[in-house]
């Protein structure tokens, strides 16, 4: 419960920092958004005479418990909270509007004035750096994708600014990943649900890296070969950073010039990447040129080349579509993992590599790691793992019971005799299944 109600807390003075930069003092949606971050500061206090928030590297902390989801999910909040020299913040009952105001607009550096009215204190945390920092509840998975977010804003960063970058950072965060996904597949790929609506292109180039190098070892990969074809994966839509941030969050259909500027991004990125890339690196380069050129070529950018697109296009395509359609969009919904597949597999053949898609199918199962089912009771259950023998049922937790009532810890339950009637998106189901994965023993 405290780490969902940091959660909220933390969302709405996102939303308000945002906000400073654009938004005078009284327009309406900067007060109803600084208004809702108040309402949340004093829930998270809960009748507490005060409450400390602390930041250590990549781990965010309420009192001497981490939060490693929230650590993940606010990390770039966290990277410029860190930035304005903020590494503690203290919330005293009743915290106030005009405290909360301006912690908003210190964060967006839109003024240098700090908390003045003494609900918000920076920088007082209780708890010294040994007695809070440690491994336990962030684990190497969990620093490994935060640190995947940290190069792809510095490549990001590098690239808007027309300077040039070298794949070290990436290597080395993607040997990580590559490690710690082939010993956690199950805990790898529940991680992978992970979803940022504010940051979509480096949530989702991480999500399809770790997607993509659990396929990799589906399809016997050599190790090796898995960490070249992962830095291509984690780099693949590096060239959206050249698309214009209007186009690629705009709500309704694209126009032809949008359209045009969306599909030079396989063409930006395979550049940068090739100009960056060490002897051997050169694949990665391939990965993001032709990873929307579709299975029978008919896709962009036009191959002029007669070999089909390589392999680990291919599977990192595959990945990629997974991916984005189970996230929500400015423009459109988020799909269920199952209906993901559905997709996948009508577009087998002639979108994507048929052999890959069934492999990738076999992997996932049928209702892969974090779907949410409706059972007939009315409970709602997640899949935590599945079995090579598609007759053995997926391994679930319940979530939520059949009052409605959303357990604080997921309960180990079974499919046995009960009836699926519903696959249901974390919106509906009011489950973020990424959330769940420090409640649960998921080793692989």
């Amino acid at each position: 419960m405290s780490d969902q109600r940091t959660r909220d807390f933390f969302n709405h003075l996102r939303s308000a920092s945002r906000q400073m930069a654009l938004y005078p003092e009284e327009h309406p949606a900067l007060v109803e958004v600084v208004n809702k971050a108040t309402d949340a500061a004093n829930v998270l206090l809960d009748d507490s005479a005060e409450t400390s928030i602390t930041i250590i590297g990549d781990s965010l902390y309420l009192e001497r418990t981490i939060l490693p989801h929230a650590s993940l999910e606010f990390n770039r909040l966290l990277r410029d909270m860190q930035a304005r020299g903020v590494d503690s913040v203290t919330l005293t009952s009743r915290v106030s509007r005009g405290d909360v105001h301006d912690l908003a607009a210190f964060l967006a550096a839109t003024s240098g004035d700090v908390p003045a009215e003494g609900t918000i204190r920076l920088n007082e945390r209780p708890y010294s750096r040994s007695e809070l920092e440690t491994d336990t509840g962030f684990t190497g998975l969990r620093r490994s994708y935060a640190r995947s977010l940290d190069v792809l804003r510095g490549v990001s960063l590098a690239l808007d600014s027309d300077e040039s970058f070298d794949l070290t950072g990436a290597t080395w965060v993607v040997e990580q990943l590559v490690e710690q996904t082939l010993s956690q597949p199950a805990a790898s790929v529940l991680l992978s649900t992970m979803k940022s609506h504010d940051e979509y292109t480096f949530y989702h180039s991480v999500n399809v890296c770790i997607l993509a190098i659990a396929l990799a070892r589906m399809v016997g990969l050599a190790e090796e070969e898995i960490k070249l074809l992962a830095v291509g994966a984690l780099l693949h839509d590096i060239g959206k950073v050249r698309v214009p941030l209007q186009t690629l969050q705009w709500p309704g259909r694209l126009d032809t010039e949008q359209w045009a500027e969306i599909k030079l991004h396989p063409q930006e990125g395979a550049a940068a990447i090739l100009a960056a890339a060490a002897p051997g690196q050169e694949i990665a380069a391939v990965v993001a040129f032709e990873h929307h050129a579709r299975y029978d070529r008919q896709g962009y950018p036009n191959l002029t080349y007669s070999r089909p697109a390589h392999f680990f296009s291919r599977l990192v395509s595959t990945a990629d579509t997974y991916d984005a359609l189970t996230t929500r969009r400015s423009y459109r919904r988020a799909e269920t993992p199952n209906r993901a597949l559905r997709v996948l597999l009508q577009g087998a053949g002639s979108l994507y590599d048929p052999d890959l898609v069934q492999t990738f199918i076999k992997m996932v199962g049928v209702y892969p790691v974090g779907s949410l089912l409706e059972l007939d009771t009315g409970g709602i259950v997640m899949v935590t793992g599945n079995h090579q023998d598609p007759s053995e049922l997926a391994d679930v937790v319940l979530v939520r019971a059949p009052d409605g009532l959303l357990l604080s810890e997921p309960e180990p339950t079974t499919l046995k005799d009960r009836v699926i009637v519903d696959q249901l998106t974390s919106d509906r189901a009011g489950v973020d299944p990424a959330a769940l994965i420090e409640q649960l023993d998921l080793d692989g």
